[in-house]
């Protein structure tokens, strides 16, 4: 593999990670939807802040392993490549 097809599959991990990124946290942050499917199916008995907080926690997390996996490669690999 070439330095320019590397970088094409990392820009497009990285659009295609941060747009659900995007459209999960505008979905966890603005409705209360994923807390009563989580609670309808038994997978979450705690409090809605709770719950909240948790998601909260996993968001930051995934945006982190994003920017470590996906853009910042990408972004070495722009400099490499000129």
């Amino acid at each position: 593999m070439d330095i320019a097809i590397m970088t094409e599959f990392f820009k497009y991990c990285s659009i295609i990670n941060i747009s659900i990124l995007i459209v999960s946290s505008l979905m966890i942050m603005t409705s209360d939807f994923v807390y009563n499917i989580h609670t309808k199916l038994g997978a979450w008995e705690g409090s809605k802040e709770a719950h909240k907080q948790l998601m909260y926690s996993f968001f930051g997390n995934y945006k982190i392993i994003i920017i470590v996996f996906n853009v910042v490669p990408y972004f070495a690999l722009c400099m490499m490549g000129g």
